[in-house]
């Protein structure tokens, strides 16, 4: 079998990254939106922490249900990269569970930094020492991944995939 794979440039991952995280944050968004209408129409107090479970979840399935369907999801589907194990087959529930979670865990790590500008995170009296790790960790996931020769993220270390190229007419035979 001669599967000419080429691992996903970083550029193409980011830029997938991108149209994917704003979907997901239209689907947060719409899920507190719901969250707060169903619980004033019940009278129930808002809780944060349930809030946060719930768009877990919704998270979850909008990337698990992509991944175990085909590999691709529409951001990774326009910049024609997929997911996959490494013996080539579509991912299942849990290992797609594990991507996203880690996936989740990076994201927060880089733009934990960011969240120092806010007065109120700032102030904390751990934030410093955990912006330094965040960036630290960063810094050394971004070398790893341009050293390795798959460009695997701390996503594919943890879930045992990786995300590949895909030739540009490869959807129109598909």
């Amino acid at each position: 079998m001669t599967d000419p794979v080429r691992p996903a440039a970083v550029w193409r991952r980011l830029a997938a990254a991108v149209y994917d995280s704003l979907l997901l944050v239209a689907l947060w968004m719409i899920t507190a939106l719901v969250d707060v209408v169903i619980r004033d129409l019940i009278g129930l107090p808002r809780n944060l922490q349930a809030l946060q479970v719930l768009e877990f979840s919704v998270g979850l399935l909008f990337f698990g249900w992509f991944w175990t369907h085909g590999g691709q999801t529409l951001g990774m589907r326009v910049w024609k990269l997929r997911v996959r194990r490494h013996d080539g087959s579509v991912l299942r529930w849990p290992v797609a569970a594990v991507r996203y979670s880690v996936m989740l865990a990076t994201w927060i790590a880089v733009f934990l930094p960011l969240l120092l500008l806010s007065p109120k995170v700032a102030a904390h009296v751990h934030a410093g020492k955990a912006a330094s790790v965040a960036t630290i960790v960063c810094v050394l996931a971004l070398i790893a991944v341009l050293v390795d020769r798959r460009r695997r993220t701390p996503c594919d270390w943890a879930s045992g995939s990786e995300v590949i190229e895909l030739p540009w007419d490869a959807q129109r035979s598909a």
